[in-house]
């Protein structure tokens, strides 16, 4: 229990920080720092392209790594200051600056935070999977991840979004914020990394022998594949509603003070279903759970088409829905990948841990990436014109990129996902044949 608690603590902290910009950065960006949301889009869609490097290379090298503190801990450890740093960047520009040094400012300070961020999430990932080779102990350790994620989501949104609201104040609110959350991580990577049980040792040196030698293994996995496929169509489809949140609540709903509420609608649902979703699959198969998972948050979107204004309950509702069907997807999802890593070793006898989670943290990066740059492009396209009554084209379009594409998203995925073919007996038959296959070569040395 102890290691499954201090797996999970660090998420707290980064993911608070890390879903502020994600939530409310567009927001603050362009209603208190006057940039257009065009450039906005731009700079994160930019940084998403970045991520197509730096994440299957942190992974990569995570991998190849060879230090007496381990492969991962190392990485997480060294990533403790440059993430702290970055917490705080974006959310400080100085006074005075034009349009042009604003962005560029938003731009370093963009790129930086997500650099940082893959040097500390891919391995920190990795490591979940090296913990425990049982599907029920992995399932455990990657819900806990999800609940310290949780309960930084329900801190952004109960705290942070509220206060980012205020646009007088807005400046010097995100820049306590910005320094709170950058103290939490640095303290919580250290202490996480410091006395989380050390790596296997058989796992050291067993990497990929090249950067494209590793990222073509993950292709020709056939389960990877189409788990990667099912990932990226999720993750476009809410990769703008989180940007699109603020909006929605300003422009459609039109009620002010309900930002924080309809946050955390979506974050207690889906921290409080976790241990459900853990509990379903000691009993049922987990990519049949994560198929009831992404049904619900079907509904939970699709039910956005009757928000209007003054339609709290109905946005309320959606959240709910949506948030629950999240839970699932954000645990057992992760304890699944671990599984298809398995398989890996199973065809090449290597443990590529780093290069499969930085795969996956890329095309999560880039599909949420596409879509807050389309989401910025679109507002535009659209007329959007801040803080003013805005058009019915711009309230269809903050409708369409809240609810009608991760409708239309999930719907894809579910169909996708009904030829998933590792189950849990595929995966036990897996495991016992490369514990065969290690007490041989034990043998035979």
């Amino acid at each position: 229990m102890a290691t499954v608690v201090l797996y999970g603590l660090p998420a707290v902290a980064i993911q608070f920080i890390y879903m502020l910009i994600m939530v409310m950065y567009m927001n603050f960006a362009t209603d208190v720092l006057l940039v257009a949301p065009a450039t906005v889009g731009a700079i994160f869609f930019a940084s998403k392209l970045w991520d197509a490097v730096s994440d299957p290379l942190v992974g990569f090298l995570s991998d190849r790594t060879r230090l007496a503190f381990g492969r991962r801990r190392s990485w997480m450890l060294a990533s403790s200051i440059p993430v702290s740093l970055f917490c705080v960047m974006p959310w400080v520009p100085p006074m005075g600056m034009s349009e042009l040094e604003t962005s560029v400012w938003i731009g370093i300070a963009i790129f930086g935070f997500y650099t940082a961020y893959s040097s500390f999430y891919v391995p920190h990932l990795a490591l979940g999977a090296e913990l425990s080779s049982d599907a029920r102990e992995r399932t455990r350790i990657y819900g806990s991840r999800q609940i310290g994620s949780s309960i930084g989501l329900l801190g952004a949104f109960a705290l942070g979004a509220p206060l980012l609201e205020q646009v007088d104040t807005a400046r010097i609110t995100a820049a306590e914020l910005g320094w709170g959350a950058a103290a939490a991580c640095l303290v919580s990577i250290i202490v996480a990394t410091l006395l989380l049980p050390r790596e296997p040792a058989s796992s050291a040196g067993r990497g990929g022998r090249n950067l494209m030698t590793a990222m073509r293994d993950v292709w020709k996995n056939p389960h990877a594949r189409l788990l990667l496929f099912v990932f990226f169509i999720e993750s476009l489809g809410v990769g703008g509603t989180s940007v699109m949140a603020p909006y929605i609540v300003k422009y459609v709903i039109k009620l002010e003070g309900v930002l924080g509420l309809v946050l955390m609608a979506f974050v207690v649902p889906t921290a409080l279903s976790i241990p459900v979703w853990i509990w379903l699959a000691g009993r049922f198969e987990r990519h049949k759970l994560w198929i009831a998972g992404m049904a619900l948050s079907c509904v939970g979107y699709g039910s956005l088409v009757f928000v209007d204004e003054g339609r709290l309950g109905v946005m309320l509702f959606c959240s709910v829905a949506s948030g629950i069907g999240s839970g699932c997807g954000s645990s057992l999802g992760q304890a699944i990948k671990a599984d298809v890593i398995d398989y890996d070793e199973y065809l090449t006898h290597e443990r590529k841990e780093g290069a499969y989670f930085a795969v996956w943290a890329f095309m999560g990066k880039l599909a949420s990436g596409l879509m807050v740059g389309l989401a910025g492009v679109a507002l535009s396209v659209a007329g959007y014109v801040e803080n003013t009554e805005q058009t019915p084209l711009v309230r269809t379009t903050i409708i369409a990129l809240n609810g009608g594409v991760p409708f239309v998203c999930f719907l894809i995925g579910i169909a996708a996902f009904t030829r998933f073919r590792l189950d849990s007996r595929e995966h036990a038959r897996i495991l016992s044949a490369i514990q065969t296959r290690s007490s041989l070569a034990q043998r035979t040395d």
